[in-house]
């Protein structure tokens, strides 16, 4: 497919081949017509699917009221959307910054933590993803995406993780921060050992150093619980969100400690869209509307994994995932399945070389899931026919 997007727009992105043009609910269709079950759903952006009816009133009422407010000035729609978040936010967290994406918050997270502690370097983890600016890109761990973009941001250690011996034996001296996913998301959906994280909080709390928590994927209700950390009873000092925080509308949010948010002064940080009256209606709307929705997630997501463990395929080396944040490992690389999933109506994600992941919107019904592994196992039948014969 050559379109004026391949002609005008940077080579940056994998491309599936088709051209969306249409979404409703837990489906798009592509310009010849062609329906498909959307678990893409954005990366992860559209949490209640498309074109949800309380998130489009609330941007519509927004834009007949007041579209653009710089956060010099005071806005209603920005105290609405700060009033629902801090409802659900970590109860250690007491102020936010609203940016525009989940790598504008994680930018924020590193400078607050350096200059709160007076430290230079960060910790972060393997198969660690924060982002492609040069900060979020500095603690994130593929080399493939640092290629010939350095020097970037130092010092950085990466521990492995899921690691709690490399977190007792580090040396956190000269550290600023550590910055982790309660579940990596990028890496192929990696849920880490119960211990991890609470020795992880641990640690950080004796040694004087910042534990960011990236809630930009597995966050906003994914998993079953508002925010993924809360699995291990965890609390964070500096936490990031974005993807579907504003309801398919760009927003970043960096929640933080109150004594951490004392340090930054007027001038030292700021976003000239950031906290806009659109996003905050939407997020708002958001928040509202994933508490009618956040408890059903859990068995959502068991259903769908089972359902995936049941398949009878050669291809498949392993399933896993919590609440809506689910994985299935092959055997070879995805490209051949990711493709015939797409021929057979559904759109899904990929991790590395092997993984297809699924963030399926939390408005999905049982019959979609039901849909949805009828395809996988269809797909995965394709490919096994061809290549284990």
């Amino acid at each position: 497919m050559s379109t004026i997007e391949d002609m005008r727009m940077l080579n940056t992105f994998q491309r599936y081949g088709i051209k969306v043009v249409r979404g409703e609910g837990v489906y798009v269709w592509d310009d010849k017509g062609k329906k498909y079950l959307d678990f893409m759903q954005g990366f992860g952006v559209g949490i209640l699917g498309h074109k949800n009816q309380a998130v489009i009133q609330a941007i519509y009422d927004q834009l007949n009221s007041l579209d653009i407010c710089h956060g010099s000035l005071y806005n209603d729609a920005r105290e609405r959307f700060l009033e629902e978040f801090f409802k659900i936010a970590p109860k250690s967290l007491s102020k936010a910054f609203l940016s525009n994406s989940g790598a504008e918050s994680v930018e924020l997270a590193l400078k607050l933590a350096r200059k709160y502690t007076g430290k230079k370097g960060f910790i972060s983890f393997t198969g660690a993803y924060h982002g492609k600016t040069f900060g979020a890109l500095s603690v994130t761990y593929s080399e493939k995406y640092k290629e010939g973009f350095g020097p970037l941001l130092e010092p950085v250690r990466f521990l492995k993780y899921g690691d709690v011996e490399a977190i007792n034996s580090a040396d956190f001296n000269d550290i600023a921060g550590v910055i982790v996913e309660p579940i990596q998301g990028e890496a192929g959906i990696i849920i880490p050992p119960d211990d991890f994280l609470p020795t992880l909080r641990e640690v950080t709390e004796k040694k004087g150093v910042l534990l960011i928590i990236d809630e930009i994927q597995s966050g906003m209700g994914r998993t079953g619980k508002w925010w993924a950390h809360q699995h291990w009873n965890i609390e964070p000092d500096i936490m990031t969100a974005g993807k579907g925080i504003g309801g398919g509308i760009p927003m970043g949010v960096t929640a933080v400690k109150e004594e951490i948010a004392s340090v930054i002064k007027v001038g030292e940080h700021s976003s000239t869209m950031g906290g806009n009256p659109i996003a905050s209606a939407a997020g708002a709307a958001t928040i509202k509307e994933v508490r009618k929705l956040i408890d059903d997630i859990p068995t959502k997501g068991e259903m769908f994994v089972k359902g995936l463990k049941n398949i009878q395929s050669k291809a498949v080396k392993d399933v896993r995932g919590k609440g809506l944040m689910i994985a299935l490992d092959l055997r070879f690389r995805f490209k051949d399945v990711l493709f015939a999933q797409l021929n057979n109506g559904l759109i899904s994600l990929y991790s590395g070389l092997t993984v297809l992941r699924y963030l399926p919107p939390y408005i999905i019904s049982y019959k979609d899931i039901n849909d949805a592994i009828a395809i996988i196992e269809k797909s995965l039948m394709e490919i096994d026919s061809k290549r284990f014969v």
